[in-house]
């Protein structure tokens, strides 16, 4: 028996992305998982600036279709140079 938690896909999932506050690094890192999850709505991204404003943590509940879709996901988020977690 696993103590892995099972996750069944096809299924909504929140992701939490750190990204460095820069000239349009939001809007590339939103353009990334668009490209993987299309049926992401402004309603399904909420973002906030941290206190030094150097910062933006971007919430985004998105549809998730396997664990490959989330890794792809993932692997092109981190190969961006203004992310810096995600959670």
């Amino acid at each position: 028996m696993s103590n892995e938690p099972v996750i069944e896909f096809p299924c909504r999932y929140p992701i939490k992305i750190i990204v460095a506050t820069g000239s349009d690094n939001t809007a590339k890192v939103i353009e990334i998982v668009r490209r993987h999850s299309p049926r992401v709505s402004p309603d399904d991204i909420g973002s906030r600036h941290s206190r030094s404003e150097k910062f933006v943590s971007l919430r985004v509940n998105l549809w998730a279709e396997s664990e490959g879709h989330l890794r792809s996901l993932y692997d092109e988020l981190l190969a961006h140079d203004a992310v810096r977690i995600i959670l």
